[in-house]
């Protein structure tokens, strides 16, 4: 692509996703949606662009991207909301990401030539819910406090989890299963030392903050500080992205907890980095989800079908864990729209990646299947979430999850724009 093309197919790219975020906010369809079908249109259906032009640059693109939101998701995390959603967040992330993990393994296994070892592996690279996805769609649909901070928490978890327990898949295979005693307790140490990292990180940056404001631009301190704690963590084989998370963590609750606050010259970010962070945040989602569009694989058109029925099949076990966990949590509507919630994103493009750079048997099929499981999860999530806000979807979504006489209510608890949309 000519270079004058380039930068102008970016200055569109731009425009068009802050079209497809209005268009969200009127219509609840995610602006992820269309991103990704631009990145589907202008590489694997015209062949204008491929993932090779961006170079070397691809994979740390998508570091880079994992690493900021990780850190923004990390800041809007309170201790308080924390305390008051875990006990509904641990009950449906084990029992969502368990289910997952089978459903996925099982299938995978008795339909592929993969084996039962890479595909355990698949699920639970694929067992986590994406939260670049879910937090932006909860918030655009006016879902309640407390269901929001339940499915923030479980993607954000599950995103931890599937990161950890997938890596530790890979040093069992390197290392051999005999050891597994000493790959355990390295893992177990390198966790924990990436949430001390980002911890004292988070606490340290909180005291300098203030003193950095006086220096020339310096919005882009704060991001700055957040790839030396990844990075920092990554060098000492500790998990980089943990880091990254426990550190806005930290930095999103110095303000709110009186004891920091009381006995350090510590506070947190204002509404002014809040907003240039989340500039920089929207602008990498953006290319991100194209990115993602790009590197679908329609030559393979056998692992594209596979990802798109493996989507299809996590709705099993996602639908009964809703039942289960969030009936007496959550009001009608937003149990329904929950039980939607299977799109994929991040962690799951990142651990692909890897698998392709460790030269892990079959890591090419088990690419293309991630990133088909990606683009066909935004599309399910759609879907689902524009029918159930129809009277017909939310009182089948409903019925489903035993709540048949209250999908009324269901309807009626919607926002006025929801609303509208719906009728």
């Amino acid at each position: 692509m000519q270079l004058a093309a380039a930068i102008a197919l970016i200055g569109g790219l731009v425009f068009l996703a802050h079209l497809f975020a209005h268009i969200f906010s009127r219509t609840r369809i995610p602006d992820v949606l269309w991103l990704l079908l631009i990145g589907v249109a202008l590489g694997p259906a015209s062949r204008l662009v491929s993932p090779k032009d961006f170079g070397v640059v691809g994979p740390e693109f998508v570091s880079i991207t994992l690493v900021l939101i990780l850190f923004e998701s990390g800041l809007s995390l309170q201790f308080q909301r924390l305390r008051r959603a875990l006990p509904g967040t641990l009950a449906l992330s084990t029992l969502s990401f368990i289910g997952a993990t089978a459903v996925v393994a099982v299938a995978t296994a008795l339909l592929t030539p993969l084996g039962w070892w890479l595909a355990v592996l698949l699920g639970i690279i694929i067992a986590g819910n994406s939260p670049t996805v879910i937090v932006p769609l909860s918030k655009g649909l006016g879902m309640g406090d407390r269901t929001r901070d339940i499915l923030f928490l479980e993607s954000a978890l599950g995103d931890v989890v599937s990161i950890v327990a997938a890596l530790a898949l890979l040093d069992f295979h390197t290392n051999g299963w005999g050891r597994w005693l000493w790959t355990s307790s390295h893992f177990l140490i390198g966790f924990g030392a990436a949430l001390l990292i980002g911890a004292f990180g988070g606490l340290g940056w909180a005291m300098l903050l203030r003193k950095t404001r006086g220096l020339e631009n310096p919005m882009f301190t704060t991001p700055a500080f957040v790839f030396l704690i990844y990075g920092g963590a990554e060098l000492i084989h500790a998990n980089g992205a943990s880091a990254a998370r426990a550190f806005g963590i930290v930095l999103g609750n110095v303000e709110h907890s009186p004891l920091v606050r009381e006995s350090l010259p510590a506070g947190g970010l204002n509404r002014a980095e809040m907003g240039f962070l989340g500039a920089i945040i929207f602008l990498l989602k953006t290319f991100f989800f194209v990115y993602i569009g790009l590197s679908v694989q329609f030559s393979e058109m056998e692992w594209l079908l596979f990802g798109g029925l493996l989507t299809v099949l996590l709705l099993v076990p996602r639908i009964p864990a809703v039942r289960w966990t969030l009936r007496r949590r959550a009001p009608p509507r937003d149990a329904n729209l929950a039980a939607c919630m299977v799109a994929k994103g991040l962690a799951a493009a990142v651990l692909a990646a890897l698998l392709v750079q460790q030269a892990v048997p079959h890591a090419a099929e088990l690419q293309s299947i991630i990133y088909a499981m990606i683009f066909f999860g935004v599309i399910v999530t759609s879907v689902l979430v524009f029918v159930c806000n129809q009277p017909f979807g939310a009182t089948a979504m409903a019925w489903l999850l035993g709540r048949g006489d209250e999908s009324q209510e269901a309807m009626q608890a919607a926002p006025p724009a929801q609303q509208a949309v719906a009728e």
